[in-house]
């Protein structure tokens, strides 16, 4: 357990600091939403592999041989730091190195000097092979090469290049360092980036000596523990996220969003029970004063405004209310009365806001009014609520003052309105608050009550999201419908049925099973993002659903047949292809740990007490 060794992982991430090797050289992203540095390095002469990227303990390596020489790559990240060397070990080299450090724009990259004048950065030679770039009065990073290089300064960025020949034993060193301006924070020396990197890694992976973990998945799941945790960052004099919280991928995602951290505390619990209560605790903080929590809380208000035309750190939507789930889970690994208490006051203020501002019709079924308040951003589930919006924008606007689509009562969505007052009572009996468990007890009862009647159909024995204005079914088969496993709604009948859905090969048994559109609808696309593409979360909540019903064998194969595909990387991606099994999206994310979870049930069989909450 000492050492995790991954042949091939080509990410590596520091506390402030993401970076990615790629075959053709190193380009690293810095931190936060605010700088970025891509390519550094071109290597003119065609290079060959001696051995491939061996990550080991959070540092990566890379041999490689051009012509007769042999070279050494070290990529190592730790804290505000990351260290890249490119040594020579025999013979000489001749590189061409090219390289940016510019104000990060994301996929606006033709509006990149605007972004740079709105954010206020500015950039600087600070010697030779020193260059130096700043946020306001926030934020700065400092980028040593050496030999030295050529620095040009541009109104959104520096670029350097050189020519170089390194001789045997020679290397060419990248150093980044990034720290809150004025902060006492202090980089560490070079030579300490590497020790300090693996030392950290080792001390995350030693508490978890002594679990049982099936051995064909050991190096996954040590891997996942390793992406959860490097994933953590602290923003220091943040006015929102005042505590620790994990980023979905610092390679891609760097702000905290609502439904992942859920699911971040859900794994993070059984690590550290206090982690997990303040990776929750940033959101309760963001809470409005109507009791929306927001769906994402931006690290600059300039972005969100840039994304959201908002000013503010939070857009005006919330995302899918999964919450409650982690709190349970949290309560029952002894989440402390404090977080508990908080937890209620905000969930509470948080229910009453969906019923009155997501519930025009008061029956207890909450719609979704915009596609990316769903979380299933581009799902074909919303493309006829888009169309119906567009063609009648007036009809909708007097019933809710922000809206995007004609207003859906989604079945996810009200199973987790189910659980969340089912949770909602749980918490409020042990607060000693009787009228309020009353109170969340029947609503819940009614919330389940309506699933039932309006949202399943007997003739294709499925459950389907219904249009709020007339309850008619929207006839698209998504794993929606098997949250009512998870939450428990569905009938033993209901069930079964389900599950026959599940196990269609021309439905959702696909070859990485769960796709988010059924494969037999015309619109189903194995790579598309929401429309088609397999998503580690639901396959969790349809795992743990199938568990509570005693479908065991059944979420045996459906683990197994997904942890085949991720376990050959090992990758812990964003979404898969699901006629492929392929990673996509970002790599090292972070709900597709959930597996976690997954992997130590396979091996123990004792999960179910700690995740199905209701």
């Amino acid at each position: 357990m000492a050492i995790l060794e991954l042949p091939g992982k080509r990410e590596v991430v520091g506390n402030l600091v993401a970076a990615q090797l790629s075959r053709r050289g190193v380009g690293f992203f810095s931190f936060g939403e605010y700088f970025e540095s891509r390519p550094l390095l071109e290597i003119l002469k065609p290079e060959v592999v001696v051995k491939d990227h061996t990550w080991i303990d959070g540092v990566a390596y890379r041999a490689l041989r051009i012509d007769d020489s042999l070279l050494r790559e070290t990529l190592a990240a730790h804290h505000d730091s990351l260290l890249y060397r490119l040594e020579v070990e025999r013979g000489s080299v001749e590189l061409e190195v090219r390289g940016n450090l510019m104000v990060f724009s994301w996929f606006l990259e033709e509006r990149r000097e605007e972004i740079a004048a709105m954010a206020l950065a500015s950039f600087s030679e600070e010697g030779r092979g020193v260059v130096r770039a700043s946020y306001r009065d926030v934020y700065e990073l400092r980028l040593a090469v050496n030999p030295p290089l050529r620095v040009e300064v541009r109104p959104a960025g520096v670029e350097y290049r050189g020519r170089l020949t390194l001789g045997e034993g020679e290397a060419l060193t990248l150093y980044l360092t990034g720290a809150p301006r004025g902060g006492a924070v202090k980089p560490i020396p070079p030579q300490r980036v590497e020790e300090e990197g693996r030392r950290r890694v080792r001390e995350m992976l030693g508490a978890l000596r002594g679990r049982v973990v099936e051995p064909r998945y050991e190096l996954l799941w040590r891997y996942m523990w390793y992406v959860i945790l490097s994933n953590r960052a602290h923003v220091e004099g943040h006015p929102v996220l005042k505590r620790p919280f994990n980023m979905p991928s610092k390679l891609v995602y760097r702000h905290q969003w609502l439904w992942d951290s859920a699911f971040h505390a859900i794994v993070l619990s059984s690590y550290d029970v206090r982690m997990a209560e303040e990776e929750l605790m940033n959101l309760y903080e963001a809470q409005k004063p109507d009791g929306r929590i927001p769906h994402e809380v931006f690290l600059s208000k300039e972005f969100c405004k840039l994304f959201w035309s908002v000013d503010d750190y939070s857009p005006w939507t919330t995302q899918p209310p999964v919450l409650a789930i982690a709190v349970e889970v949290i309560r029952r690994r002894g989440g402390s009365r404090e977080f508990l208490e908080e937890s209620f006051k905000a969930l509470d203020r948080y229910d009453r806001w969906l019923r009155e501002q997501r519930d025009s019709d008061r029956d207890q079924l909450i719609a979704y009014v915009d596609y990316l308040e769903s979380g299933w951003d581009n799902s074909v589930r919303w493309d006829e609520a888009i169309a119906r919006y567009k063609r009648s924008p007036e009809t909708y606007r007097g019933r809710y003052r922000e809206v995007r689509m004609a207003p859906v009562e989604a079945v996810d969505l009200n199973a987790y309105v189910y659980l969340q007052r089912r949770i909602l009572a749980k918490l409020a009996r042990s607060l000693g608050l009787e009228d309020e468990a009353e109170e969340y007890g029947a609503l819940a009862e009614e919330t389940r009550r309506r699933v039932l009647s309006e949202m399943w159909d007997e003739e294709t024995g499925f459950f389907y999201d219904i249009w709020e204005d007339t309850h008619e079914h929207i006839k698209v088969k998504t794993p929606a419908a098997f949250t009512t496993l998870y939450a428990g709604i569905a009938t033993e009948e209901q069930a079964r049925r389900l599950v026959e859905h599940l196990l269609n090969p021309g439905e959702f048994w696909t070859r990485f099973p769960l796709p988010t559109v059924s494969a037999d609808d015309p619109r189903y696309d194995p790579s598309g993002y929401w429309r088609g593409a397999s998503w580690l979360n639901m396959l969790w909540l349809t795992y743990w659903g199938l568990r509570r019903y005693g479908f065991n064998e059944e979420a045996r194969k459906l683990a197994e047949r997904a942890l085949e595909h991720m376990a050959r990387g090992p990758t812990c991606s964003e979404n898969y292809d699901s006629s492929t099994g392929a990673p996509m999206g970002a790599p090292d994310f972070g709900w597709s740990t959930l597996m976690i979870t997954i992997i130590e049930d396979l091996s123990t069989g004792q999960g179910v007490d700690a995740y199905i909450v209701a």
